[in-house]
């Protein structure tokens, strides 16, 4: 399998350079240079959670397709869920569910804060589009290798999407504290 370790190390390794000169430079404040460091960390997490470990061994590739142990692609929305609940477990649904929610809900909360001028719908839609980025690179992946190592799942894409949503309402909810405590970048921040 590819270690995902390096992947890690690239998106945080940028993620430091780029803003850690745009900090020195006097671009931006301590608070947005950590509000980054934090955001690469996340960043890092949902790459590595969702597209690795990548399998690269031949023999490994050839058992796998030999015995039909790939995933299957799932483009009728809810299907996956139904199917966990009927035949297998409430709580496989529930773990579903909640983990693709749960793993987008950073990225709603995070956005309005790294980006103080950004309308709520843009970043409904960058929640959509990076789970759909996500998606189609597990599904083109899995074309290369031949099987579904990781397979395209439209209930991943509405979950993910949702988790974005109730980031943002959160982001919402304590935005007034967050402001009254200084912990809110001013508008007029150059980014």
């Amino acid at each position: 399998m590819f270690n995902a370790l390096y992947p890690s190390i690239i998106i945080i390794s940028f993620f430091l350079l780029f803003f850690g000169y745009r900090f020195i430079r006097g671009y931006i404040s301590v608070l947005h240079f950590l509000y980054w460091i934090i955001f690469s960390v996340y960043t890092a997490s949902l790459v590595v959670y969702t597209l690795f470990p990548f399998p690269y061994q031949k023999e490994l590739i050839e058992i796998m397709i030999e015995d039909n142990l790939g995933m299957k692609n799932n483009f009728i929305p809810f299907k996956a869920f139904v199917d966990a609940m009927n035949y297998g477990s409430l709580t496989i649904a529930i773990k579903q569910i909640g983990g693709n929610i749960l793993l987008f809900m950073p990225l709603g909360f995070a956005l309005p804060i790294l980006f103080p001028v950004i309308k709520k719908g843009k970043v409904i839609v960058i929640g959509f589009t990076v789970s759909l980025i996500i998606e189609s690179t597990q599904a083109i992946a899995s074309l290369f290798l031949g099987y579904n190592y990781r397979s395209f799942d439209i209930d991943d894409l509405i979950m993910n999407t949702l988790g974005t949503v109730i980031g943002l309402l959160i982001f919402n909810l304590l935005s007034n504290f967050l402001k009254q405590s200084g912990l809110l970048i001013s508008r007029e921040t150059k980014i």
